[in-house]
């Protein structure tokens, strides 16, 4: 402790108290920083405040205000005192918001929004007029929120222009705190070009749950900006079963990419009660195949057995990612007369129950090899697919997954027949990253590429394939635009931090529309908003195997 005997400093400190001498108690408290005692006297001194009478004590904690004091814990001790002697001391928090030692007036504007001392309003209003320093305009803007008074709402509007981000940032906050939807209509109108306005605007919008608020942030998934539409889906999925309602009811009238995003954020969310509108979509049966890709991967998310029946029907999709997606669907929602429906279609040996065992397959559905693997069919077309189709990686995880389940002589009899086949381990020496939120897109992925030859890592979660990439070795990246916490253009724009369009080139997979545009009636892609992304080439869902390999060699060194 220095010079400064701990007991000593105590014992006059309480003797001041007693005195209530706040002469004495502040020449004292001169002493209580780190350079003359340590955490545990500190603590010791804010435990002796505590005791002594409001009067008396805060004129000493904002005193201590200005002492230097670096430990986290006494700080918050520090600042939890203040709350307490401070309330109905409303005279006094006034004259220190509006005094000269800049720490002090930050601790009391803080202490003036956390008490709800509406008294002090006026004061703030008045800092956060005529102050220009962001460390006080800041938190009198926050303060000034938690009052959640209409009347602001011009005030706070005009500090989102401001050029710093924290002032920014404090603004929007504080008008998504007001409860009333003009507060969220100006809020929407401030989505511009700046992403980081776009993403702080729909938090705002998040925070306080209104119904008007959920209303207009599930309307966001139709936005064709992506940072707002993916923080949209993020904030939807933190909200959970709350937004359930919101997002069946606007399948209604619903465009193509909207309905994709209303689907995909309610597999997310996982609420059962979202199933019945989610089944309608697959007993309809939609035209556009990114739908129904969506609706099979909802239900892989949400099980539920009951309904299980209803999607065998997408193991005949003609879209080999519908038929994945579906495939991985029944893996997770087995049932008795899902089993049964499966055996029949397998046993009548046709084309659809060759289409049927072979997406099974591809997809890996492990689950349902334990039911079906005993039925001879299977088992005949099992073999003709892994001989004459399907990729070496494939072939290796069915094997394995027969000799995990029993199936050892099946196993030894299906690597028996694959031998000598004209289809090889990939020798490739291309490093392929493929991120995908989606598993079955990933396995897609693998396989395809297998086929091609090539061999590629899979990363389910962006931020690790972030960590990857930055950190080896990397000739192409293939990434899906929109996932949770990270999508695939912030996902470009950390990888470009690193490596320019030709060291690293990258193929962005999506359903959406945001890099394209319609040229008497025709599809192109906008090539300044591509190269502004960072992005080499776009590649749309549902794609064929031709634009695939197309895409993919076009992008891999030669």
């Amino acid at each position: 402790m220095g010079r400064i005997n701990s007991q000593d400093f105590i014992n006059e400190l309480i003797f001041c108290l007693n005195a209530k001498d706040t002469v004495k108690a502040k020449a004292l408290l001169q002493f209580a920083s780190d350079a003359n005692v340590d955490v545990q006297v500190q603590k010791q001194a804010l435990a002796e405040l505590a005791k002594g009478p409001e009067n008396v004590v805060l004129p000493l904690l904002e005193y201590l205000t200005k002492i230097d004091i670096s430990n986290t814990a006494v700080q918050e001790n520090l600042y939890d005192l203040i709350l307490d002697k401070a309330y109905g001391n409303t005279n006094l928090v006034t004259e220190y918001i509006i005094s000269n030692e800049k720490k002090t007036r930050i601790q009391f504007i803080r202490a003036a929004g956390d008490l709800f001392l509406e008294e002090t309003i006026p004061v703030l209003i008045q800092v956060v007029q005529s102050e220009t320093d962001p460390e006080i305009i800041t938190p009198a803007i926050n303060s000034l929120a938690a009052f959640r008074k209409p009347e602001h709402l011009e005030l706070f509007s005009s500090f989102t222009t401001h050029s710093n981000p924290d002032i920014i940032r404090a603004a929007i906050f504080a008008i998504g705190a007001l409860s009333n939807p003009q507060a969220a209509d100006t809020l929407i109108s401030f989505l511009c070009e700046d992403e980081t306005v776009n993403k702080l605007v729909v938090q705002a919008l998040a925070e306080k749950q209104d119904l008007y608020d959920l209303e207009k942030i599930t309307h966001l998934l139709s936005s064709p900006v992506t940072i707002i539409r993916d923080t949209a889906i993020d904030e939807l999925i933190n909200i959970g079963k709350k937004a359930t309602p919101l997002l069946t009811k606007a399948f209604q009238n619903a465009e193509a990419d909207y309905m994709v995003h209303l689907i995909t954020t309610l597999g997310y969310i996982k609420d059962q009660a979202a199933i019945p509108a989610i089944m309608n979509i697959i007993n309809t049966q939609p035209k556009d195949a990114n739908i129904r890709q969506a609706a099979y991967e909802a239900m892989e998310r949400i099980p539920s057995p009951r309904t299980a029946i209803c999607l065998v029907q997408g193991l005949q999709d003609p879209e080999e990612s519908v038929r994945m997606s579906a495939a991985r669907a029944v893996d997770k929602n087995l049932s008795k007369p899902l089993v049964a429906g499966l055996k029949n279609i397998i046993r009548e040996k046709s084309p659809e129950a060759m289409s049927t065992v072979e997406t099974l397959i591809d997809t890996n559905a492990t689950n349902i090899f334990n039911f079906l693997v005993d039925e001879e069919s299977f088992r005949e077309l099992a073999e003709t697919h892994l001989a004459e189709k399907a990729s070496p990686s494939t072939r290796k995880a069915f094997i394995k997954n027969m000799a995990a389940i029993g199936q050892v002589e099946f196993a030894k009899t299906v690597a028996a027949n694959i031998t000598g086949t004209n289809q090889v381990e990939s020798s490739s020496s291309m490093k392929i990253v493929v991120v995908d939120d989606s598993k079955m897109m990933l396995k897609l992925y693998q396989n395809k590429l297998s086929l091609l030859g090539l061999a590629c890592e899979i990363f389910h979660r962006p931020e690790d394939a972030v960590k990857r990439i930055l950190s080896g070795k990397t000739d192409l990246v293939i990434t899906d635009l929109n996932m949770p916490n990270i999508s695939g253009l912030e996902l470009t724009r950390e990888i470009r931090r690193k490596f320019t369009q030709t060291d690293l080139p990258i193929l962005m997979i999506t359903t959406q529309s945001d890099f394209v545009e319609e040229k008497q009636g025709d599809v192109d892609v906008n090539e300044a908003l591509l190269k502004k992304s960072g992005i080499n080439k776009i590649l749309h869902k549902p794609f064929s195997d031709n634009d695939f390999k197309e895409s993919v060699f076009k992008l891999l060194p030669t």
